[in-house]
């Protein structure tokens, strides 16, 4: 048996069943190996699409991921997935190899220093007698720090006989950090501002649904006769709460802002209250602020909370709102009934200053007309870009949890490779692709990999023709919003000619056409939505 047998079953026995990679020297033999035992190997177009369906697929699946890549331009190729699998967090186990030790070939890299200097953890495969043991490090190191780690395992020791027994014992780490007990004094003081509070809101945000605390939540906002908001990456918790206001900060909606103006107390859970949530701190000003997070380290990160308690965010929010139900505290009819009043004008409400042209739809009315088609409970997974303005505060489609964004690192381009690593993760029969033309046509070629795997993906590129955010940045500094603007092949016609199901969007009734080939979705779909550069939302 060679040690890149060995590393391919050490990973079947860990009951990892997908890996995704594009082949190269350092890697073709592990990726063969695992595929040779039964493994499902999935053929990216390109090493940043593997790490980003690997970063994806653990997002959705609570597992870690797996990608393999070569070394050299194969391993920095992947450099900026990898980073923002490392920011966001997320568990990736990407498998590279040194190249054999030769001072003048042509794809020699110090994989070890790249890693450092991106703030990657780095193991490697250190002897043929070591494998298991340097093989297992890597992976206790990932599943405790849900983060990324790279395993080097050397071109010429992967080809090497293995020397250990395959059935050398292995543990799976079950670890899991606990949360930090709470500090009585600091609910007492969370109790304290929760109980003279006259208008309280609440913020919930990614911690809520990966801790499965909406519930208790929703508790706490009952016994408080709060309304609700979610951070960008909380989208999907609270759907059909009468009280639920959308997400909180720079793209809220037009509804929901009079109500956190006038709100005197929020209760941030688990959300790090970033400058697009709290609009840099500005829209908490005079406002008391209880922040709850079960990581001491984001607490007052972007912005310093009146009150702080570090506490796993179930536990916490049922403590208070027992203590708040035993209190009796008197029934805030008015202010709840405000807050069910802007939620039902939500549900109804379409832009006043409806840009729709002759051959281009309004933003807000086009991600409306895509919602009401989608089915319930989808997986969706957005770029970045102008475009989140106009789609996440009008999605509702989402299951709690399974809604993420490639906002780590903040690059464009990631997002079409994410969606396929969310649709092979298998949560949900339908996943949504929120992307721009610009990180659309970044990735295209990871169409290639949906249609092979016939992925049931609808892909809404919202097509500006421009970048978008850039277009803004250059008219506020008095350049021309001209030099943002970028001409490329005719969308739908691209992904048709890559095998994909397109339609181009122009006008709200096309829609209907949408609905109908979601409804009998077999493969990807891609919807070429036509914008107006020129309509700029803020976020």
């Amino acid at each position: 048996m060679k040690v890149y047998e060995q590393v391919a079953g050490l990973l079947s026995r860990l009951s990892v069943d997908t890996m995704f990679g594009l082949l190269g020297d350092a890697n073709m033999y592990v990726c063969s190996a695992f595929e040779v035992a039964g493994g499902r190997l999935v053929r990216s177009s390109h090493e940043a699409g593997a790490v980003s369906m690997a970063d994806t697929y653990a997002r959705m699946t609570g597992r870690f991921g797996v990608a393999a890549v070569t070394h050299g331009p194969g391993f920095t190729n992947a450099l900026t997935p990898l980073v923002e699998a490392a920011r966001f967090p997320s568990p990736v186990l990407l498998i590279t190899g040194d190249t054999p030790a030769e001072a003048t070939h042509m794809q020699r890299l110090d994989i070890a220093a790249l890693c450092a200097s991106v703030g990657v953890a780095h193991e490697k495969v250190q002897r043929a007698d070591s494998v298991t043991r340097d093989v297992m490090r890597a992976v206790h190191r990932l599943v405790s720090t849900n983060a990324p780690v790279v395993l080097n395992v050397p071109l010429s020791l992967g080809l090497s006989e293995a020397t250990a027994t395959e059935d050398a014992p292995i543990a799976m780490p079950s670890w899991t950090p606990p949360a930090p007990a709470v500090d009585d004094d600091a609910l007492d003081a969370a109790l304290g501002l929760t109980a003279s509070a006259a208008r309280p809101v609440i913020v919930a945000g990614r911690g809520v649904a990966d801790g499965d605390a909406e519930s208790s939540v929703l508790e706490l906002a009952d016994v408080l006769g709060a309304g609700v908001f979610t951070s960008g990456l909380g989208v999907g918790l609270f759907t059909g709460h009468p009280r639920h206001l959308g997400i909180m900060g720079s793209i809220g909606h037009d509804e929901a802002t009079q109500i956190l103006m006038d709100s005197d107390c929020v209760i941030a859970v688990g959300t790090s209250l970033n400058k697009y949530t709290s609009f840099g701190g500005e829209l908490l000003d005079g406002k008391s602020l209880i922040h709850i997070d079960r990581d001491p380290v984001k607490l007052g990160w972007f912005v310093t909370p009146t009150c702080a308690v570090a506490g796993d965010a179930r536990a916490v929010t049922e403590l208070m709102a027992d203590s708040i139900r035993e209190g009796q505290l008197p029934e805030k009819k008015q202010w709840k009934q405000r807050c069910q009043d802007a939620s039902a004008a939500m549900a109804r409400w379409t832009p006043p200053d409806d840009r729709t042209g002759a051959d281009t739809v309004d933003i807000r009315v086009a991600t409306q007309g895509l919602n009401a088609v989608l089915p319930r409970n989808c997986a969706i997974v957005s770029d970045v870009g102008r475009f989140i303005a106009g789609s996440w505060p009008y999605i509702s489609k989402a299951t709690p949890g399974k809604f993420t964004a490639m906002t780590g690192f903040g690059s464009i381009g990631l997002g079409l490779a994410g969606g396929i690593g969310a649709a092979l993760s298998g949560v949900s029969d339908v996943t949504l692709v929120l992307a721009g033309d610009g990180g659309f046509m970044m990735n295209v070629s990871e169409l290639a990999t949906a249609v092979r795997e016939r992925l049931p993906l609808v892909i809404a590129v919202y097509n500006d023709g421009a970048y978008g955010a850039e277009y803004q940045k250059l008219l506020n500094q008095g350049f021309s919003a001209h030099h943002s603007y970028n001409e490329w092949p005719d969308v739908a016609r691209t992904a048709e000619g890559m095998g994909c199901r397109a339609l181009t969007i122009r006008k709200p009734e096309d829609f209907e056409a949408a609905g109908a080939e979601i409804a009998r979705l077999s493969g990807p779909l891609v919807l070429d939505i036509r914008l107006d550069p020129t309509h700029h939302l803020n976020f």
